[in-house]
C-alpha cells in the first residue's frame, strides 16, 4: 500500500474515532435527560447523524482496503 494511501486511511480512522467518541459522549448526556424533553430529541438526532457519518467512513475505509487488496 502506498504511503499516501496509508496517511489517507489514518485520517479516515481518526475521523471515524472522533465521530464515534462524540456520539458516545452525547449518548451519556442524553441518558441523563427525561425521554420526552426537547433536548433529548435533539441529542437523538445528533447521535443518529454522527453514527451515520461514522458508518459512511467505515464503508470508505473498507472500499480502500478492498481496492488495495485487489492490486
Amino acid at each position: 500500500m502506498p504511503i499516501g494511501a496509508q496517511d489517507h486511511l489514518d485520517s479516515l480512522y481518526a475521523r471515524q474515532r472522533l465521530l464515534s467518541a462524540e456520539a458516545t459522549s452525547l449518548e451519556a448526556e442524553r441518558d441523563t435527560l427525561e425521554h420526552h424533553s426537547n433536548r433529548h430529541y435533539i441529542l437523538q438526532v445528533e447521535i443518529a447523524a454522527l453514527r451515520v457519518e461514522a458508518t459512511r467512513i467505515s464503508a470508505r475505509i473498507a472500499d480502500i482496503i478492498e481496492r488495495d487488496l485487489q492490486r
